[in-house]
């Protein structure tokens, strides 16, 4: 059947001087069409659609041996104007809308009992359809903490780095510096900055930074962050979303070995009757709910958990891996006794300063500015020994690990605070960001049913030394404010207002107007629920390629490093072979066509996109 007209329109427009390069970028032929030196045919069930499973997916079908289903419960979306939009008043149309699972927290008891929404993508792409497109490096520091603390031995700053330049496309703004060495050129996700519009940034707020005692940096994606900078987005040429949807997938939708099951949602792993020979639990399959609500089951080698920080452990639960206490009140059989599945739950938590915009300037656009500071350029030397002493006290669910972990960055002067300028036609807005929290909440289902969301808790704030470090933060951004440079480009503050003067003012500021970065992470991490291979401990062949495997918050917004994740991910997968899963029967039993895009329906939609694309480029 011939793709909707809407669909190949959304697919060109997003392309346009691009086309021709995305539909091959990171696809080379000979792994396209190659075959397995050994083989050896597997088939993977991924369970979820976006940011990380369909990075995955689409290295993964390289391999014509190997047959790839992915489950997404949300719609292809391709139909979502707002989606490509990357302007304003699109990003905010959806937060709250169909594609968006509209989640929220339970009460922050440590931020003035705010219910708070977290913002997550359901839909084909997940959060990479739905976020600021915001795609920075993070630190060498935080990436080799995982391999030197968490085992997660060949997890380091070296293979990340190389796995997000697997992903990026980037290209080098005119006017603006960058150090291409520092990125990928031929990666799906295409990268860019724009020129920012009007003189906010280049003659108010970076020599405001740097009067403040920060500094200027040419590239903030070569290891090491600090500094101010114009932050690049994941967009086309054309200023639209460049994202794992349109990205890593419709490039590829053509190919007969990968199958996307859109309106699907996973009930549960399905498990073989008996125990593999090492004595770990062997997945099957998983079932799920169908586009028309039937319950439907699919069978595979392995299973792949791509489902989110709050969607994997979910999965997790619902099949039995997980903590009995949590499970058997709900009369789930406990399959793993894994109490550490949907904890270490973290989320970095923002304050803000607004300031009104002078008369007759402006501040729109798509660009943004980050600044990354440490501890030591925060603060003074009183208050970084009274930061250094709250950080001793580790708040519950941080493990010793991890606190140490902490500690350590705190005094090497890793980043910790970021401030993120937005682009916006009436304010001057920084949202002072907490880079590496040391509050811990979780995230457990509270029920049976596969389509009512978990329950979870951020305890954001819990942690003194978090409260303290924002509320040092957010007097910081009004001393950048308050430079010579910036003050012929702004009226007057709106927030937190000039009555707000003493520390415990600006706390008090803080709890009643916390915000969220909406980068949930952490709740399947390294070391404690998946091993280095990304095996769930006490399953034999399920993996988790996602944001939960993350240990700690990087000093980073962190699509990049999910793409990153997805990459490397499908590296080590591809070099294990089936033998060192389970010994096992391989079942290999084909997929129902219920929910999944055809693929006379996907090859129309490759080819109506190349086309279409390269007229356009040709016009433009």
């Amino acid at each position: 059947m011939a793709p909707k007209i809407r669909h190949i329109l959304f697919s060109a427009s997003i392309l346009l001087l691009s086309s021709c390069v995305t539909l091959t970028a990171g696809v080379p032929a000979s792994d396209a069409t190659g075959s397995s030196p050994s083989g050896e045919k597997i088939t993977y069930v991924v369970v979820g659609g976006g940011t990380a499973g369909l990075a995955v997916a689409a290295r993964l079908s390289e391999n014509v041996d190997n047959l790839v289903i992915v489950i997404e419960a949300g719609a292809d979306g391709f139909d979502n104007a707002n989606i490509k939009n990357l302007t304003g008043p699109s990003i905010q149309a959806l937060p709250g809308s169909s594609v968006d699972y509209n989640y929220h927290s339970m009460p922050l008891k440590f931020a003035a009992n705010q219910v708070v929404n977290m913002t997550r993508g359901k839909v084909l792409g997940g959060s990479s359809a739905v976020n600021g497109a915001l795609f920075t490096h993070p630190s060498k520091t935080d990436l080799d903490t995982w391999e030197s603390d968490f085992g997660a031995t060949g997890w380091n700053w070296n293979s990340l780095s190389a796995a997000i330049d697997s992903a990026e496309n980037f290209t080098p703004t005119a006017r603006l510096a960058s150090t291409t060495s520092f990125h990928g050129s031929n990666g799906p996700i295409f990268v860019t900055q724009r020129t920012p519009t009007g003189d906010v940034w280049t003659k108010g707020v970076i020599p405001a930074v740097v009067a403040s005692g920060g500094k200027e940096s040419n590239d903030q994606s070569g290891g090491d962050p600090t500094g101010i900078w114009y932050s690049p987005k994941a967009m086309f040429p054309n200023s639209t979303r460049s994202y794992s949807a349109n990205s890593y997938y419709l490039p590829n939708a053509g190919r007969a070995n990968l199958q996307v099951h859109v309106n699907s949602t996973v009930s549960r792993i399905v498990w073989a009757q008996d125990k593999s020979k090492n004595g770990q639990m062997v997945a099957t399959g998983v079932e799920y709910l169908d586009a028309s609500g039937q319950n439907t089951t699919v069978s595979g080698d392995r299973v792949i958990l791509s489902a989110g920080a709050f969607g994997t452990p979910q999965v997790l639960e619902l099949s039995g891996v997980g903590n009995p206490d949590i499970l058997n009140p709900l009369g789930i059989s406990t399959v793993v006794n894994l109490p550490a599945v949907g904890e270490n739950l973290s989320e970095q938590p923002t304050s803000r300063y607004i300031a009104a915009l002078a008369p007759n300037i402006s501040n729109a656009g798509v660009q943004l500015t980050l600044n990354f500071e440490s501890a030591r350029t925060l603060l003074n030397s009183t208050e970084w020994d009274k930061a250094h002493e709250l950080i001793q006290t580790a708040p519950p669910g941080l493990s010793d690990t991890a606190h140490k972990a902490l500690i350590r960055m705190f005094e090497g002067d890793a980043p910790l605070i970021e401030f993120m300028g937005f682009p916006n036609p009436a304010n001057l807005v920084f949202l002072p960001i907490l880079l590496h929290p040391m509050s811990r909440g979780s995230s457990h289902i509270v029920s049976t049913d596969a389509k009512q969301a978990p329950q979870f808790d951020l305890a954001l704030l819990e942690s003194p030394f978090d409260l303290y470090i924002l509320a040092k933060a957010t007097e910081r951004a009004r001393r950048f404010a308050t430079q010579d440079t910036v003050k012929p480009f702004v009226a007057a503050e709106l927030a937190p207002g000039l009555n707000i003067t003493t520390q415990e003012q600006f706390e008090q500021f803080v709890k009643n107007s916390v915000g969220l970065s909406y980068h949930p992470l952490g709740t399947a991490a390294f070391g404690s629920v998946v091993d280095k291979d990304l095996r769930v401990n006490g399953t034999a062949n399920v993996f988790v390629v996602d944001a939960s495997i993350i240990p700690l918050q990087p000093a980073a917004h962190p699509s990049a490093l999910i793409y990153g994740i997805g990459e490397q991910a499908a590296k080590v997968l591809k070099a294990s072979p089936l033998s060192q899963d389970a010994d096992t029967a391989n079942t290999n039993n084909p997929p129902p066509s219920a929910g999944r895009h055809s693929h006379s329906r996907n090859f129309a939609l490759f080819l109506g996109t190349f086309v279409f694309g390269i007229v356009s480029t040709i016009i433009w």
